[in-house]
Formats: structure tokens, sequence, C-alpha cells
């Protein structure tokens, strides 16, 4: 009788792989927002799930509302609003 033991091959080495953090932009929530509109729209929920995306949606929408870019203004708009000048079209 041979006592043979098996001995394990080493195992080669995996790269390492760094996690890539997701960010989400503002524009990844309005379409968040828009797939529930067209979702909705076409029927996609049930009348028990309702209540879940209406309160995502009201969410999404408020956050939406409350993190929009300012509107910018150009020089001249400031300049004349600071002399009291208002634009009559």
């Amino acid at each position: 009788m041979t006592d043979e033991k098996e001995i394990p091959m080493p195992k080669p080495e995996e790269p390492a792989v760094e996690e890539e953090k997701v960010g989400l932009t503002i524009t990844d929530i309005s379409y968040c927002k828009q797939i529930i509109e067209i979702a909705s729209k076409n029927g996609a929920f049930k009348a028990e799930e309702l209540a879940v995306v209406g309160v995502t949606y009201n969410r999404i929408s408020k956050w939406l509302t409350e993190n929009a870019p300012a509107e910018k203004t150009t020089e001249a708009e400031e300049t004349s609003t600071a002399e009291g000048e208002t634009k009559n079209d």
C-alpha cells in the first residue's frame, strides 16, 4: 500500500476588481419619473401596487423640484433687473 496524498494545486491569483461607485444624476431620476408615467399610462401596475407607485412618484417629483438647477440668466438680464428695468414682450 502506498500512502499517496493529494496535493492541492495553487489557484492562479485573480486580478483585483475595484467596484466602481455608481452615481445618479438629475437626468437619471427624471427618467425614473418618466418610466413611472409611461408604465402607469399603459396599465402596468396592479391596483394593490398603485399606492406605493404613487408615493414613490410624488417623492421623485418633489426631489426633482427641490434639486433642479437654477435657470441661468444672462449678464444683460441681471443688469436690467438690478436697474429696475422690466421686460415687456
